[in-house]
């Protein structure tokens, strides 16, 4: 399969005019070439020219790894004096001829460690942004790719009912941000989540990404949990809203109006349909409603190797959607002080509409 992404990548490096791309450390790297290298300060940079030429520079204690590349790649490695590094990189980039080339680079992970040591090695800062690369490239899902988000779900899915049938009442929230992530473990998921589990409740559940702290769960309490998994090296991402007994009764009016905006949303999303139109008709059932400006964040995010990539679900979106592609629909209303409430699910866009992939209960739960 790595083969046919490097020929897709390929292929959209010649259509949009890009001589070469460097990728470091990360998910990127990782999707074509099966490697899982992690970023430190000891660089790693993938090299890619438009003829298909590849170097990777890495260090030399990792040959074993390099050489266990799922495609054919020219090794670079460096010794563990920095001072070293430069002339090691400048190899790598002699060998691809890249002269006074564009090279293209992922601006949302490329940092200036890789950065000055391309500078320093090519003696140009020709850099442009890889952004509308990688987009095309990684946000189409093939079945391989589907396979390992819906086991990544079956995990997440199994690890909150086995949370929840516990007694939550008593404890800190990081007690059972805890919890979640040793049942997330045990039920099969890979040791890096795609985040850190949000434990958010009472008042903390108005804050779209609290951190789960050392309030305890009480009665009387809305709970958002928000958690996922990681299977393959692609991920989750689903919320669910519990009460701790008997809870204001507004809750349960805007539990209602969320898990209406959730299924509108959902319903919406269809191949051909423009991602901010699945945004504006989730949001107007909650400005509608009155409670507009208690909505505070996007509609959603596509999701894969990692927890936030495109589409991106959200008004100034001018992605259309189309079959392969997975993201969030995760609407909430949040009432500063007092709680909120949030429904998110994950969506398959297919050949001819939309799978929900993730199937547990919407409505407001009543847990011990």
């Amino acid at each position: 399969m790595t083969q046919v992404r490097l020929s897709r990548i390929l292929s959209l490096m010649k259509e949009m005019k890009i001589q070469a791309i460097a990728l470091n450390a990360g998910s990127n790297l990782k999707y074509l070439t099966g490697l899982d290298f992690h970023l430190s300060e000891r660089p790693v940079i993938l090299l890619i020219t438009m003829n298909g030429q590849t170097a990777l520079f890495f260090p030399n204690f990792e040959r074993a790894k390099a050489e266990s590349s799922l495609i054919e790649l020219e090794l670079y490695p460096y010794s563990e004096d920095p001072e070293t590094w430069v002339d090691a990189l400048r190899h790598a980039t002699l060998s691809l001829h890249l002269g006074n080339h564009k090279i293209a680079v992922p601006p949302e992970s490329m940092r200036f460690l890789e950065l000055d040591l391309l500078r320093q090695a090519i003696g140009h800062q020709n850099f442009i942004s890889s952004a509308a690369l990688l987009k095309e490239l990684l946000v189409y899902k093939d079945s391989d790719e589907i396979d390992h988000i819906k086991k990544a779900i079956s995990i997440a899915e199994s690890a909150i009912e086995a949370l929840i049938s516990e007694t939550l009442s008593g404890q800190s929230e990081s007690a059972v941000a805890n919890k979640l992530v040793i049942k997330l473990l045990e039920l099969g998921s890979a040791p890096e989540l795609p985040f850190n589990p949000i434990i958010a409740s009472g008042p903390n559940s108005a804050n779209p990404h609290a951190v789960p702290g050392d309030r305890l769960i009480q009665e009387g309490d809305i709970v958002v949990i928000d958690w996922g998994a990681t299977a393959g090296g692609y991920i989750s991402d689903i919320t669910r809203t519990f009460q701790i007994g008997p809870v204001d009764q507004r809750f349960q009016q805007i539990s209602e109006i969320v898990l209406q905006a959730n299924l509108t949303g959902r319903n919406q999303a269809q191949p051909g349909i423009r991602a901010s139109l699945v945004d504006s008709v989730t949001r107007k059932i909650i400005t509608d409603a009155g409670y507009g400006a208690y909505f505070t964040h996007r509609t959603g995010h596509g999701i894969g190797m990692l927890a936030h990539e495109e589409p991106y679900i959200s008004e100034s979106s001018e992605t259309i959607l189309s079959p392969g592609m997975v993201f969030t629909v995760e609407p909430g209303i949040y009432i500063p002080g007092a709680g909120g409430i949030r429904i998110e699910d994950n969506v398959l866009i297919t050949s001819d509409g939309s799978l929900t992939l993730t199937g547990l209960p919407r409505e407001l739960r009543s847990i011990k």
